[in-house]
């Protein structure tokens, strides 16, 4: 094995430990879908040479699966039709690929790379899709409204309003009526910065929007709960079959116990679980000793 693969097998059993078996084996999963990303990639690139498809555009993807990654939903947009041509491209490679499957594009975790013309030097813009998706309107026309720029690419006025935000703090964009970010409506006028400047020739803006941000930390945090409450159902029911009866108390200290190594599992969870194995018929209250528990084979 490389150095990278034997430090991506450290790192997950390390992840086993604080995480438990679910959420690493999740881990290993997101290591295998990068792997078999680039060897799309590779094939992609094979597939437009045969096709004769030809593109300035540098493209790459990532292809993650649904049940593994921990992606808020993503918003529908209108993108350009230059990289709606690619995107319809790859749709249909991906079908001759894999037929039955379906793409569900992550607008919000994309990114590129734009040039600027209209400034005295070119530089180069790292910008997320949504920032890229506004700054190619300009050039279709020189100025927009915000109504315009939302028809155009409907990105939600919540979120289009942040965007803008950021590329008129960072002097790419202006607007007349700017005084601060909660001055913008949708009849402001947005121009091009025709007198941006800047040290560096490359510029990142790509700031990551809290609100996508936050969404995906709570469903990964959701995740790692979901994986841990299905842990320590699986250690009780493994500990009743062993037991066959078990005093409550007991059996909750043993499986804090046995999962102390992975996580801190706290009782008022131990319990929920034993109830709920109680409601699945797993196991059983003795009649005459509610604090007895019977596994039920």
């Amino acid at each position: 094995m490389s150095i990278s693969n034997d430090y991506e097998q450290m790192m997950i059993s390390n992840i086993e430990i604080t995480c438990g078996f679910g959420f690493a084996y999740k881990m290993k999963q997101m290591c295998q879908d990068i792997e078999t990303s680039k060897n799309i990639l590779n094939q992609y690139h094979q597939y437009c040479e045969t096709e004769q498809f030809t593109s300035k555009i540098n493209f790459s993807i990532m292809i993650l699966k649904t049940n593994v990654w921990l992606f808020s939903t993503p918003s529908n947009i209108i993108l350009p039709n230059k990289l709606e041509h690619i995107v319809n491209n790859f749709n249909k490679f991906y079908k001759y690929l894999h037929n039955g499957r379906k793409l569900t594009w992550i607008y919000q975790h994309s990114k590129g790379e734009l040039q600027t013309f209209f400034t005295d030097r070119v530089y180069t813009l790292q910008v997320s899709m949504y920032q890229m998706v506004i700054l190619l309107l300009f050039n279709n026309a020189l100025e927009w409204t915000i109504e315009k720029i939302q028809d155009e690419t409907q990105i939600k006025i919540e979120l289009l309003l942040l965007v803008l935000n950021t590329l008129i703090e960072s002097k790419i964009l202006t607007c007349t009526q700017f005084l601060d970010r909660d001055n913008l409506d949708i009849n402001c006028i947005i121009k091009l910065s025709n007198d941006f400047r800047s040290d560096k020739y490359r510029i990142n803006l790509n700031t990551t929007m809290k609100s996508v941000e936050e969404g995906d930390v709570k469903n990964f945090h959701n995740t790692i709960d979901q994986d841990r409450i299905m842990s320590i159902r699986a250690t009780i029911v493994r500990i009743m079959k062993l037991n066959k009866t078990m005093n409550e108390n007991l059996l909750i200290d043993t499986v804090i116990q046995q999962l102390n190594s992975y996580f801190n599992s706290n009782v008022s969870t131990i319990k929920d679980c034993i109830n709920v194995l109680i409601t699945k018929e797993y196991l059983e209250r003795q009649s005459n000793d509610k604090d007895l528990l019977c596994y039920r084979a």
